[in-house]
């Protein structure tokens, strides 16, 4: 019986002890940097979830480490987050404590898997020493100008008094803590100019080894665009009865379809564009303001969904087409958002389905100025005539019409083609002064900062402009100033002085910026950070003639994750960030698993700042993550009620094969979910490590689907890898069974399988793989002992990534006076001679379509397969009475008899 508890204990303590997986880097071997997604440590700990992309890369690591690389396998802990703050607030247990007891958690369920990690390399977000260098790339940032200020809005809670995270916000715009209404609240904030690399990110990502839905979400992310940007007048009445119309200003509007703007019939502006107020007139005042301050208390997410209700209010004023010259009404759409592009938008109903939509349902004109070549419709009543080329024409003027086509009712642009008006356009706006060419971007600068206390300190000193000036421009014993912009304390440099945009600001390159011990975690009343209370840590005396007050905005969760992948490398440097030859040597990272949940923001971040680091010189290479690959979810059975209600699992019981509610009896369907705490659907690892073992749980997780598909949790399967196991560490007893094939069959088998799981290994297809094993297993030994000594020791070698508490065992009852560890065993490898069968089955085909299959020899001439072919019977009969023309032999393919 094999003793799952007993032989996994005693080869993670000899893995742990003899440092097993420690990894150099001074390694003449070629690398391999492998890397997982980071865990987030929660009080619940593991489910069986996460061990599903640690496994697979596990596979990988010890495949690529047998075959001969040097291979970087490295665990983190991205500890800085929102919950353990939370948490924090709840209890008033320090964050720190219980980030440190979750870590110390996780530690021991992943070490009751034992993935083949490096664990000298460990790496915690939360650790001075590294957020050391977090602080430091910020202030980099903020050298170059990517990191700015900037008056923005947060969610802010009236009642709990403080800033809300996203994640914190209900769908209806409520606080997740106490359910009162969310409101947006101006406040200073720290902004990275992502934008200014939307180009690099947007262009490089082709040249990647990623799933090309990860790749298209990342361009659409970024929103890459080529139009034109151009100025409209706004204008309206003195009043309702006047004649004369009055200019009160502009707005801009960028385009990617300028050939359709002879079909605007209206404009529309963002709430809270900057100059929405100027534009409304005073008989729609009462309207537009009660508009913008119920838009302004939802969120950009709540704002611009498809499904919800479109609404809008019209300013009473009006914008000049500057191509006719036609003056069209300017609305207020809270779809538009006051953060992004220029704020306000041209609406051509005919050829947008927005606007369509808005246009419809307001009575707007809808005014088709792009028609199609062939458009028909059934109904004769609602074709409209239009003469194209001195052709007629029909359209069907009930649908906005979203493809590009040629032009009419565009005034000395008709019956041009769209790129043709283009090209036309462009000349005639140019000529008139009031057009810029521009490319543009759905992606907007990343709002960096929070009002947290979790999270890193921001290693900025704010002075105000009146302390700055009263400084000396001479050397003295205390502050000065050194070329109008530098901050001297003696004769030392402190820091070039900035602009910011309520004072000055200087770099504190003292790092770390450690956060302060407090007992207080809650934001300021005033939507501030918790920082901010701290008198401490606010006011710092540098001199007798200067003080300051540092920045007590906190850095995001994302920041650390940004970049931790080159921390492993060099992670005990104190000096800089990452040793350049350590950095020349592991270089990109080879193959990474992330969820697809994530594959813009984390992803797209790091990219931007790996891109930083490179234009700066610390890196050697411009992408972070050459190879990706997404793991499906694992998923659990839920119940739903008839009205699509998810209850909890304990709520429900079975009887007679059927689901019933307990307190209503109201019967209830079994359906396959995502794993959730509050469905009570979570299956703990640590149970089924417990019952099975863990290479039972890494053999039926990586078993149950291709790594990239979703798959049900059925605690059922293990059974079936368990008896593998089993079989396994049978075939290395004395009473282990031999194959009823011959040797050579057997020895086949074992090079194809060798083959096959070293593909599959490579493609990701560890279901496949191990499939593979079991069939070579179930195929039993070779009947030579000299052979089954070959046969054993490689079947070992292939089996160790998949199970390798097993494997090590194996390894050592059949090597009794062997020293270390099957891990420092190579790749064995395959004779591809041994990999083909000596006879294959091909086609017959006659008439034209196969008829039958025959099995031949493959050294088999073309004769000998072709008589083969007309002899078998199956052929025969579709032969008689018809004369043979052609014969045709495609070898080892098909053969093909042509007959009349």
């Amino acid at each position: 019986m094999y003793n799952h508890k007993e032989i996994e204990k005693k080869w993670q303590n000899y893995w742990e002890e003899n440092k097993t997986f420690k990894t150099k880097n001074n390694s003449e071997k070629p690398k391999y940097y492998t890397l997982d997604m980071f865990p987030f440590p929660s009080g619940a700990g593991l489910h069986v979830g996460h061990p599903e992309w640690m496994t697979a890369n596990d596979i990988v690591a010890r495949y690529k480490n047998a075959k001969w690389y040097n291979v970087l396998h490295p665990m983190w802990w991205d500890a800085f987050w929102l919950p353990a703050e939370n948490y924090a607030i709840k209890t008033w247990t320090h964050p720190k404590i219980t980030t440190k007891e979750n870590i110390d958690n996780f530690r021991k369920q992943i070490k009751a898997l034992w993935f083949s990690y490096d664990w000298d390399r460990e790496v915690d977000t939360t650790d001075p020493k590294y957020y050391k260098w977090t602080q430091w790339i910020f202030l980099k940032l903020f050298e170059k100008g990517l990191a700015y200020e900037q008056d923005l809005p947060i969610n802010y809670c009236p009642s709990c008094k403080t800033g809300l995270a996203n994640e914190e916000v209900l769908n209806n715009f409520t606080c997740e803590r106490c359910h009162s209404k969310v409101e947006k609240k101006q406040i200073r904030q720290w902004v990275l100019a992502i934008t200014k690399y939307a180009d690099r990110l947007e262009k490089d990502v082709d040249k990647l080894d990623w799933p090309e839905g990860i790749k298209d979400m990342q361009k659409n992310w970024i929103g890459r665009s080529e139009g034109c940007e151009f100025e409209m007048k706004v204008c309206t009445k003195d009043s309702e009865s006047s004649s004369e119309w009055q200019w009160i200003g502009y707005i801009r509007v960028y385009t990617t379809r300028i050939d359709t703007v002879f079909g605007m019939t209206y404009a529309v502006l963002a709430p809270d564009h900057k100059s929405v107020m100027d534009f409304i007139t005073p008989e729609q005042k009462d309207d537009c303001l009660s508009y913008i301050d119920e838009a302004n208390k939802k969120s950009d997410q709540d704002r611009t969904q498809d499904d919800k209700e479109k609404t809008w209010v019209f300013t009473g004023s009006y914008v000049i087409n500057p191509f006719n010259w036609e003056k069209v009404p300017l609305w207020i759409w809270d779809y538009v958002l006051g953060n992004y592009g220029t704020w306000a938008v041209m609406a051509v109903p005919a050829h947008d389905e927005r606007d369509f939509e808005f246009a419809k349902k307001y009575g707007l004109e809808i005014k088709q100025s792009i028609w199609s070549e062939i458009y028909y419709h059934e109904d004769e009543e609602i074709w409209k005539k239009a003469k194209l080329h001195d052709s007629w024409y029909y359209i069907y003027v009930n649908t906005p019409y979203t493809k590009k086509g040629f032009l009419v009712d565009s005034w000395a642009f008709d019956s041009l083609s769209s790129e043709e008006a283009k090209i036309k356009l462009v000349e005639f706006a140019e000529k008139e002064w009031f057009w810029t060419k521009k490319v543009n971007y759905k992606l907007r600068d990343w709002l960096f900062s929070r009002q947290r206390y979790w999270w890193e300190p921001i290693p900025l000193i704010h002075i105000k402009n009146s302390d700055f000036e009263k400084l000396p421009r001479e050397k003295s014993e205390n502050a000065w100033i050194k070329d109008s912009d530098i901050l001297m304390i003696w004769d030392k440099e402190f820091s070039k002085v900035y602009d910011g945009i309520y004072g000055k600001i200087v770099c504190d390159y003292r790092l770390p910026l450690e956060l302060p011990e407090v007992e207080d975690f809650a934001p300021a009343w005033d939507g501030q950070s918790p920082l901010a209370k701290v008198d401490s840590f606010v006011n710092v005396k540098l001199a007798d003639n200067l003080s300051w007050k540092r920045e007590t905005n906190t850095m995001p969760q994302w920041w650390g994750s940004c970049w931790y992948y080159l921390r492993y490398m060099d992670n005990e440097n104190d000096e800089v960030l990452v040793n350049p030859e350590v950095e020349k040597y592991w270089w990109q990272v080879d193959s990474y698993v992330w969820w697809a949940e994530h594959a813009v923001l984390h992803l797209l971040y790091a990219r931007f700042w790996h891109k930083f680091l490179y234009d700066i010189w610390v890196v050697t290479y411009d992408e972070p993550f050459y190879r990706l690959r997404n793991q499906g979810l694992i998923l659990a059975h839920a119940y739903q009620k008839n009205d699509w209600w998810l209850i909890a699992n304990d709520l429900v019981e079975e009887k007679d094969g059927k689901y019933f509610e307990i307190s209503s009896w109201q019967e209830v369907n079994k359906i396959v979910s995502k794993m959730s705490k509050s469905l009570k659907n979570v299956i703990n690892p640590d149970d089924i490590v417990e019952e099975y073992g863990a290479d039972s749980l890494r053999l039926y997780e990586m078993y149950m689907a291709e790594f990239k598909d979703s798959a049900p949790w059925d605690t059922k399967g293990i059974i079936w890898v368990r008896r593998f196991i089993e079989k396994s560490e049978r075939l290395f007893t004395v009473e282990a069974k031999v194959s009823s094939e011959e040797d050579l069959f057997t020895m086949k088998l074992l090079h194809k399988t060798i083959k096959k799981v070293e593909e599959d290994i490579e493609n990701y297809k560890f279901n496949t793989a191990i499939s593979s094993l079991m069939i070579l297993v179930n195929n039993w030994l070779p009947k030579d002992k000299e052979t089954q000594k070959e046969w054993r020791k490689s079947f070992l070698v292939i089996l160790n990534p998949f199970a390798p508490h097993l494997a090590e065992e194996l390894w050592e009852r059949m090597n009794k006076e062997k020293v270390g560890s099957i891990s420092t065993e190579e790749w064995p490898l395959y004779d591809e001679a041994m990999t083909i069968d000596d006879t294959i089955t091909i086609g017959v085909q006659v008439l034209g379509k196969l008829r039958w299959t025959i099995e031949i020899n493959k050294d088999e001439d073309k004769d000998v397969v072709l008589e083969k072919a007309k002899k078998n019977e199956d052929v025969k009969k579709w032969l008689e009475w018809k004369e043979i023309v052609k014969e045709i032999y495609v070898p080892w393919k098909i053969v093909n008899i042509v007959v009349k």
